[in-house]
């Protein structure tokens, strides 16, 4: 997919397309993580790599559920070239707070960012589900 600045693999969760928004989950956060190695020009992330994000997402969404308690949806993955991006939908800002501190205690190496802002239209996940279709 083509996005503003560059190209990219988007991965949706269908599973909200017709629920969507989901009232009680009007908080939409974003985790962003920058890979330390170069992909080359044809990857989004280098094949040195590769294991390392796979896990890092794996217990990103370990984190994010004991920190919500049941209260987030990860619903959206934007991999890039040299860029991991997460949305996931909570209940408020402050339920994933913790998460980038509890991350960067495993992976220390990476920069890893989140923001959360108020979403209660769900307006991000319906831009990429209206551009999927």
């Amino acid at each position: 997919m083509e996005l503003q600045d560059r190209t990219a693999h988007v991965l949706l969760d269908m599973r909200f397309a017709e629920s969507a928004p989901i009232a009680v989950l009007p908080c939409l956060n974003w985790f962003g993580v920058w890979f330390r190695d170069t992909p080359n020009e044809d990857e989004y992330v280098s094949a040195s790599e590769e294991a390392i994000i796979v896990e890092l997402e794996r217990q990103l969404v370990q984190v994010v559920g004991r920190c919500a308690d049941g209260w987030a949806v990860y619903c959206i993955r934007i991999m890039s070239r040299g860029l991991a991006e997460y949305y996931l939908y909570s209940k408020n800002a402050a339920t994933l707070s913790k998460v980038v501190s509890e991350m960067n205690r495993d992976f220390p190496e990476y920069r890893i960012e989140h923001e959360a802002k108020a979403d209660p239209n769900w307006s991000e996940y319906i831009k990429y589900r209206s551009a999927i279709n």
